[in-house]
């Protein structure tokens, strides 16, 4: 559970709080397919992220508007050193291969090894102005979502008239692509629909897009939902504590980015 206390509290507190680092393992949900061998890897290992690491991603931001996949790949391409026996060293492209969820854990992963299991953040509170210290416990504010199902194979979705489709959860690629080809959100799930569809052999339409386009609403919208709701990964949102001065709740909206660098 997230801790508060206020600016005066922890100044009268002088006693330093121990931060023990944890692993810089990272387990998958669902990994990277090694093709060579056949195999899923499934265990990455990230670093802790340096000022080297800060001023490279601020020059990359500062030449052009990034999108938050764009931003989530060039981070990860610098804080992840393998996953499994790949090397990331190289082969940056590869965590664009990854399920979004695992991009998000390897985010988290990130996180931790930059500041520990545990992050302190400032806040001013919004009714009385107060100044906060509020303490993250990363492991339990954000947990992690499961899927019941086998990641490594498709899901199936049955429509309206009966017949099935099977959809791959977004990876990092497909986020890519969507962000910036797609302008509205009626583009975008297109596009997204007609990236993550499988299809056996020589049943594949000749345009997915023509084809995610045909739908109709209620299986569009049954598509989509399969794929947005309750995605597996850690999760992301809102964060409640109360403010040590006023003791009127606080209610943090967090991103990924804000929690590493706010």
């Amino acid at each position: 559970m997230s801790d508060t206390s206020s600016a005066n509290s922890v100044i009268a507190d002088p006693a330093p709080q121990i931060n023990d680092a944890p692993s810089t393992v990272v387990d998958l949900l669902r990994g990277l397919l090694n093709f060579e061998t056949g195999q899923w890897q499934t265990k990455a290992i990230v670093r802790e992220l340096n000022g080297e690491d800060e001023e490279f991603i601020a020059s990359a931001s500062s030449k052009k508007e990034l999108s938050y996949a764009e931003y989530m790949s060039i981070l990860l391409s610098r804080a992840v050193i393998s996953i499994g026996d790949i090397e990331i060293e190289g082969n940056a492209y590869l965590v664009d291969q990854l399920m979004i969820g695992d991009r998000d854990l390897l985010f988290l992963g990130t996180i931790k090894a930059t500041y520990g299991r545990a992050r302190e953040l400032e806040v001013t509170c919004g009714s009385c102005d107060g100044t906060n210290f509020i303490t993250l416990e990363l492991d339990e504010d954000f947990k992690v979502t499961k899927s019941k199902n086998d990641l490594h194979k498709p899901m199936e979705v049955t429509l309206r008239d009966g017949s099935v489709v099977k959809l791959n959860y977004p990876t990092g690629a497909d986020s890519l692509f969507v962000a910036k080809k797609g302008k509205t959100t009626a583009e975008q799930n297109t596009l997204m629909l007609a990236r993550c569809s499988v299809w056996d052999n020589g049943t594949q339409p000749q345009d997915l897009e023509v084809w995610a386009k045909a739908l109709n609403l209620g299986d569009r919208s049954k598509l989509v939902k399969s794929l947005t709701t309750d995605p597996p990964g850690p999760k992301m949102g809102e964060v409640k504590t109360q403010c040590g001065v006023c003791n009127e709740e606080l209610t943090l909206l967090m991103d990924w980015v804000s929690l590493l660098f706010g």
